[in-house]
């Protein structure tokens, strides 16, 4: 290894041990309880070591939603493309019913959703106060809403069945049903009436609504 890529290396080491115990952290403390000693103690690591690589917590905060939304957009990739021969090789059309199942598969709890719509809500509500960070936040969402598109509506396409209206409208129906769910979880600390089965049946009448047939 070269020395200059060896430095490269180990700034890239210590970036992401930064991320990893800030995770930690701002799920047990939260965004503003959540400080920047605490950080980088949890890593081990001095101040310096932090600033070298994020100006604030909150530039790291949105480093972090978007590594998060990397891995939940490749699970839905990898959901979606092992769905789409399943869903070609139905002899008959799927009705709301069987949706319901393929879709409650898609939205299995992989990670702890609820811990990071908290955190979200939270960071949502200090960038509308910066517009310098608001900036940030809305680039990432309109990223972010567009990468789910692609997945989607190919397994709409391999169900026979594509969106009345334009993907991102059709989307955004979803995800504020979606959206609602995680919020009760939330508040209640329990998860939403039904569970995950209840969910996905609504997110089905929902999608029948705004689909047709091929």
């Amino acid at each position: 290894m070269t020395e200059s890529v060896a430095p490269s290396a180990r700034r890239q080491a210590t970036r992401d041990r930064l991320l990893e115990a800030a995770t930690e952290v701002f799920v047990e403390e939260g965004l503003q309880g959540a400080s920047v000693e605490a950080i980088c103690s949890r890593a081990g690591f001095t101040r310096g070591a932090f600033y070298s690589n994020f100006d604030s917590k909150e530039e790291l905060f949105l480093v972090l939603l978007e590594r998060e939304f990397a891995r939940q957009s490749a699970e839905l990739q990898d959901t979606t493309d092992e769905l789409a021969p399943i869903l070609r090789g139905q002899s008959c059309a799927i009705g709301p019913e069987q949706a319901a199942e393929y879709i409650a598969q898609i939205l299995a709890p992989k990670g702890d959703t609820t811990a990071w719509y908290v955190l979200e809500t939270e960071f949502c509500l200090l960038a509308m106060r910066d517009r310098e960070m608001s900036a940030g936040y809305a680039e990432f969402l309109s990223r972010s809403h567009a990468a789910i598109v692609g997945p989607v509506e190919s397994a709409l396409a391999a169900a026979g069945r594509r969106f009345t209206l334009p993907a991102e409208h059709a989307l955004a129906i979803l995800g504020g049903e979606y959206e609602r769910a995680i919020k009760i979880t939330a508040l209640s600390g329990a998860a939403a009436p039904g569970g995950v089965d209840e969910l996905a049946r609504r997110i089905s009448e929902v999608l029948f609504a705004i689909t047709e047939p091929i």
